[in-house]
Parts: C-alpha cells; sequence; structure tokens
C-alpha cells in the first residue's frame, strides 16, 4: 500500500535531477562519438524544433529538463505546445513531410510514424530499457524509434481504505465473478463499488482482452482481430457483463456524463472503490487531492479461472528523431540528455519509469512492482485498442460507451455490436488499403 506525497516526490526528484545534472553534463559524449558537451562538436548555437503533446506537472517538467540541456549546450530548443491538436496538426505535417526534429510517439512509434523515424536500437540507453517499454515499441526486426521514458500502466486503480473499511481484499480478486463479489461487499458498506465513467472509450474497450484475446480466457480471437476477419459475435459476452454493474448498482447514477476529473475527486474523498482499465496517473492524481488516502493497483480480472491476470502498456512520454532533421547528432544528444535526467518527467506523469531511475523510483513504478509482489504471475500487452484495433476506433468506442450506457436491453447491445463492427471493417479496409 502507498501513500505519497506526490508534489514532494516532484520535488525531490528535481532537486536531485539538477545534481546529476551538474555531476554528469560535461563531458558526456553522444551515439555518433562526439561530445554533445563541447568537445570534438559543439553544439553551441545549434537549433531544433521539438513537439510536445504533454501537459500539465508532465509539462513542466519536460521543460526544465529542457531548459537545463539548453543550459548546458547552447542548443536553442524551441518547444512547439500542441496540447489536444497534437494528432491533426502532425498528420498535417506528416503529409508535407514537414515534420519536428524531435517529436512524441504517445503510443504510436510502430504503427503510425515508423517511416518518419529515425532507428535508435544502437543507442546506448536503447539497451537499458525494461522489458515493459521493449514490449510496445521494438519492431520484429528488433528496432526502435522512440525512447520511452515513461509508460502507461493500465490496470484497476483501488482505494484501499473503502476495501478495508468494507472488509474486501482487493488482493485476493482474480476473477471478474470475484470482484463482482468484492462489489456487492463495498456497496453494502455504503460506498459506491465502481467510478467508471462511460463518457470514455476506456469503458467498453480497456478490459476488452481479458475475454476476447489471451490463453485462459473466454475466447482467443487475437488473430482474427488483427486480419480483419472477426465478426463481433463474441462482443456479447463483454455487454452482458458490464450489464451486471448496471443491474447491481455498482456504478454512480451519473456515470453517463461524469469525467476523469470527477472521479478523482470522489476517489479522493473515500467515496468509491474501483476503476477499471485506468493507468496508474490516476491514483497519483488522487493522492495529490488527498496524500492520506491509500492507493494500490490490481490486475485486469480474468473471464475464466486460471486465465490471464492482464495490464495494457503503453507509450507515455516517448520521444522520435525524424529521419529527415539536419540536427542529427544534435537530436541524438537531446535524447541521450533526456534518458540520464528523466527522473522529473517521471514523478510528475506517475507512470511507470522504463529506464534504471538514478534517485527514486516513480509512483507508478512503485505501485506496479506492489502488484507484482501480490500478483507474479501479471502479464503484460500492448493497449488493447492499439494492438488489436485498425486507427480510429478509440473515437468509435466513445460513441458506443455512451449508446450502451443510455440502454442495456438485448435489442440496444446488437446495436452496438452492429456499431462497433461496421466502423471496425471500415477502418480496417481503409488502413490496409495498397
Amino acid at each position: 500500500m502507498l501513500k505519497r506525497r506526490l508534489e514532494t516526490v516532484i520535488a525531490l526528484c528535481l532537486v536531485s535531477s539538477t545534481i546529476l545534472l551538474s555531476a554528469c553534463g560535461t563531458g558526456k559524449e553522444a551515439s555518433d562519438g562526439s561530445s554533445a558537451e563541447g568537445g570534438e562538436a559543439d553544439l553551441s548555437g545549434k537549433e531544433i524544433e521539438i513537439a510536445t503533446y504533454l501537459t500539465g506537472d508532465t509539462l513542466e517538467a519536460y521543460k526544465g529538463v529542457i531548459a537545463d540541456f539548453e543550459d548546458s549546450t547552447g542548443v536553442k530548443v524551441t518547444l512547439d505546445e500542441y496540447g489536444d491538436d497534437y494528432e491533426s496538426t502532425m498528420k498535417t505535417r506528416m503529409a508535407s513531410n514537414d515534420l519536428p526534429d524531435i517529436f512524441e510517439t504517445h503510443g504510436w512509434s510502430l504503427i503510425r510514424y515508423k517511416e518518419y523515424l529515425t532507428d535508435l536500437s544502437g543507442e546506448e540507453w536503447a539497451q537499458d530499457l525494461n522489458d515493459a517499454a521493449l514490449g510496445v515499441i521494438r519492431d520484429t526486426d528488433g528496432k526502435i524509434y522512440t525512447l520511452m521514458t515513461t509508460g502507461s500502466c493500465l490496470g484497476t486503480a483501488v482505494n484501499m481504505d473503502v476495501c478495508e473499511a468494507a472488509g474486501v481484499d482487493p488482493w485476493q480478486i482474480e476473477t471478474w465473478e470475484d470482484f463482482n463479489a468484492a462489489c456487492d461487499k463495498i456497496k453494502e458498506a455504503g460506498y459506491t463499488p465502481i467510478a467508471n465513467y462511460f463518457t470514455s472509450a476506456g469503458a467498453l474497450a480497456n478490459a476488452v482482452g481479458s475475454w476476447l484475446n489471451y490463453e485462459g480466457e473466454t475466447y482467443d480471437l487475437s488473430k482474427a482481430m488483427l486480419d480483419g476477419s472477426w465478426d463481433w459475435k463474441e462482443y456479447e459476452v463483454v455487454l452482458d457483463y458490464l450489464q451486471t454493474w448496471f443491474d447491481n448498482g455498482y456504478l454512480y447514477e451519473d456515470c453517463g456524463t461524469i469525467s476523469q476529473t470527477d472521479a478523482i475527486e470522489r476517489c479522493a474523498q473515500n467515496d468509491c472503490a474501483f476503476v477499471v482499465g485506468i493507468g496508474t496517473s490516476y491514483q497519483a492524481a488522487v493522492t495529490a487531492q488527498n496524500p492520506d488516502v491509500t492507493m494500490a493497483m490490481i490486475p485486469i480480472c480474468a473471464s475464466e479461472e486460471g486465465g490471464a491476470r492482464f495490464c495494457g502498456i503503453g507509450e507515455g512520454a516517448s520521444f522520435g528523431i525524424w529521419k529527415d532533421t539536419e540536427e542529427m547528432d544534435v537530436c541524438k544528444a537531446f535524447l541521450n540528455y533526456v534518458a540520464e535526467n528523466a527522473d522529473p518527467i517521471n514523478a510528475a506523469a506517475g507512470e511507470i519509469s522504463t529506464l534504471p531511475s538514478e534517485t527514486t523510483k516513480s509512483y507508478g513504478m512503485q505501485m506496479m512492482e506492489e502488484m507484482e509482489e501480490h500478483f507474479p504471475d501479471v502479464f503484460y500487452d500492448n493497449l488493447w485498442d492499439r494492438k488489436y484495433m485498425p486507427n480510429g476506433m478509440w473515437s468509435v468506442f466513445e460513441v458506443a460507451a455512451g449508446m450502451f450506457c443510455e440502454d442495456q436491453s438485448d435489442e440496444n447491445k446488437q446495436k452496438v455490436i452492429d456499431y462497433l463492427k461496421e466502423n471496425y471493417s471500415d477502418l480496417y479496409e481503409t488502413e490496409h488499403v495498397e
């Protein structure tokens, strides 16, 4: 069980990072063998453009690392903060083949951006990436195209205080049947069991693999999903299960209108127990609001006894180099610098760390390691929609979540399935046009 004062952690990491920068910021060799700090290749006066989608504390921590890099090297960095417009802006820039020198791949280094990126598998830091990162960003030929400093780890967020008050031991939850039994006890104790919100695509997507994709589960349809032949009839088992959340009163009555921010606030007030299929940044946000709340994470439940207990892993703060940049040496020097000084970014993100930490493990990594102590056989796969669905399905799932939230009748469940299948087929065909 973890109680973290996140602001203190971030501050300590920033201080530690400053110490590290002064200790190792001189004479560091870039990957091309030249000095990134004014030796054989003086980078002073060089300029690079970086595009970011990061926001909030993570963006501020990233800006701090950039500023220190500029001070240490004399390089001028122009940072483009695209925020919610990142996707559309990058697609426009890809179409014109006019990309930033460095840009964040945010989960798509292999699927969307690979042809525009530089192979980074020969960089020294690439040898230090952990298995959680490599399982997501390493191509079939062994190449990697992004420096992944943090990763999102999607499991089930747990308010341990609420569970304790209700007499529930979340470390004993293995299957969805176990999960519902725990929810019954939590509801009887006067709390809301599940704070999932059906304004998000994740409500219908993030936990799907536990029924449809893995050995030991109800179905294993991964091949059909990936080759476009899946007919979606098996998705009914997912909707049938989610219907029990509505029928049994496990959800907030306004689950069709609340946001993640609302769920965070209610959890910080010890009003609810679980959010299924959420990253560890959720727990970090809860404890930032109320440091006295004890949060934890358990894997996504198995649909059958002996089935996979899994968590989805996705690229978090991840940085690639445009293959046509005119400042390759500067860009590689920057990634080397980020790899050595990623602690403040990791701490602010609250996600899992994917590189060896020189000062402290991120909050998310501590939470993941605690989970592994109780579930040593937990298995990690890429985020379900990114691996198994064609590009564009996330927004489709968001619409479908709203449809299902309004009406859980058999007739409407079929409409939801038909809607998902039609869009899946169209998007798959578009994605695979030769």
